[in-house]
């Protein structure tokens, strides 16, 4: 048990590190509190970010608290994630090409006792990163230089805990007929349903800073002065989110007890109401003078044109609805008739038209309300594994997605004319299961996406883009099962 808290802590350690690395290339993280992050671990982007109603034991989904009471019991879950994104940034002249790779995020999973779940971890909630540079020619010569440039973000520690108030089965017998080569004749048949009621909620402390810097520079390096606007700004306070699921299973089984059918419906939903949280402002302008190269030179000071510190004011997240629904045929039996299929619906709504900054000055909201939709697939050929012998691939776990957002980013490419963008694209990846570690449940997942953001119209930016997930997860064998009362003779 030390061991593992000591593992815990030094991923935990390593996981704040890694989140001060810039994690988003994109121009559009200039709006709001830049780009947003999801439920983007690798299981779950591999299916299109479906995961709602996901109700899978061996990892923890964050997306819907009220899934922590589905963990198994005795056995925690120790989750990490690594993401990346190789992007294409086009305009109609131009081209240029981003990259970045890191560890994003860490959870734990805990079974506190039958029918209780908890879990809490550290993810980032989004990313500032970006640098648009616009060079000013007169007469062929490049005379003047702005350079629009951020970085950092927002992070989430978040701790939640779920209960399943509703638990409870029922099986009755029914006759039906059957053909076969003699004739028709009558089984009974046993149908069995069972119902699941979960409810769950998180508490989130945003924390983090985002730098803002605006530069503007003169090639004349002898009687122009250059000017720049540090502006950062510091964010910490909680938020909130309430889940509920519900999920059905059915299934007929012969009057020996041999299952021949097995579905399970789930639905889930989520809700995040519109918080402000505290926030302060420092901004830092001042005009200076370049020595050296052209417009990467040395900087020689000259005047102070405006300095705030720790301005205290304050940030709106807007409410946030969630829903989605999963269909699950199987697992029958063991081995070959363990084969298993999921199919899930994700919808997510956030009022980003309401968001604002309270620092004096009049705020003005450049976002729009953001709807994003996701269809994931998952397919186990062998999902319950008694024989020595089982296909390793076989026990793999397939998984492909679409998704479709309308995302909060718009502009005004004329007078009164408001242009939005919108993302799409397809995801596929592999669920591994790790079976050196005797009954559990350790998986790795590998996941990537291709995707579009915006486009070259009107002169925006289109972003095509690969992204790449990697995550683990981690459950205790047999030996080492938690919160178990042993008993001795």
């Amino acid at each position: 048990m030390l061991s593992n808290i000591r593992v815990l802590f030094l991923i935990l350690l390593f996981s704040s590190v890694s989140f001060a690395q810039k994690g988003t290339h994109t121009p559009y993280s200039i709006l709001g509190v830049g780009e947003l992050m999801g439920n983007d671990y690798a299981a779950f982007m591999s299916m299109g970010g479906v995961s709602m109603a996901n109700t899978d034991s061996s990892k923890i989904n964050h997306g819907n608290p009220a899934l922590y009471s589905y963990a198994g019991r005795f056995r925690p879950i120790f989750q990490v994630g690594m993401n990346g994104r190789f992007s294409r940034f086009e305009t109609e002249t131009t081209t240029t090409n981003q990259r970045h790779f890191g560890l994003n995020q860490f959870q734990l999973g805990i079974p506190i006792k039958k029918r209780w779940g908890a879990a809490l971890g550290l993810k980032p909630y989004s990313f500032t990163g970006y640098k648009i540079s616009n060079y000013i020619v007169e007469e062929g010569d490049t005379t003047q230089l702005y350079t629009n440039e951020g970085s950092g973000g927002i992070n989430q520690f978040y701790l939640g805990v779920a209960y399943q108030p509703l638990y409870f089965g029922h099986a009755k017998l029914k006759p039906r007929k059957l053909k076969d080569s003699t004739g028709t004749y009558t089984d009974t048949v046993s149908l069995t349903r069972h119902h699941t009621l979960s409810i769950g909620a998180n508490t989130n402390f945003l924390f983090g800073t985002s730098t803002r810097t605006r530069t503007y520079q003169f090639s004349d390096q002898v009687s122009e002065v250059n000017s720049r606007v540090d502006n950062g700004l510091r964010v910490s306070g909680l938020t909130y989110d309430f889940g509920l699921n519900y999920q059905l299973k059915w299934g007929v089984a012969n009057a020996e007890g041999k299952k021949l059918r097995k579905y399970s419906f789930s639905f889930g939903a989520s809700y995040s109401p519109g918080l402000k949280i505290k926030a302060n402002q420092d901004l830092f302008a001042y005009s200076y003078v370049s020595q050296g190269s052209k417009f990467n030179g040395s900087e020689l000071f000259r005047d102070t044109i405006e300095y705030i510190s720790d301005n205290q004011g304050s940030i709106f997240i807007p409410e946030s609805y969630k829903g989605g629904f999963e269909f699950r045929i199987g697992p029958i039996d063991v081995d070959k008739k363990s084969s298993l299929l999921r199919i899930g619906v994700d919808a997510r709504y956030q009022k980003w038209s309401a968001y604002y900054e309270d620092f004096g000055p009049t705020f003005d909201n450049q976002l729009k309300d953001r709807l994003q939709l996701g269809l994931g697939l998952e397919w186990t050929p062998i999902s319950i594994v008694t024989l020595p012998r089982t296909s390793f691939f076989s026990k793999m776990s397939y998984r492909l997605g679409f998704t479709y957002t309308m995302t909060e980013l718009q502009f005004e490419t004329s007078p009164n004319n408001y242009t939005g963008l919108t993302s799409y694209g397809m995801s596929f990846g592999l669920g591994i299961p790790v079976t050196m570690i005797p009954n559990s449940n350790t998986n790795i997942n590998f996941g990537a996406s291709l995707g579009n953001l915006g486009t070259t119209d009107n002169g925006l930016i289109q972003e095509r883009y690969i992204g790449l997930f990697v995550g683990l997860s981690i459950t205790p064998g047999r030996g080492d099962l938690w919160f178990l009362k042993r008993k001795y003779d």
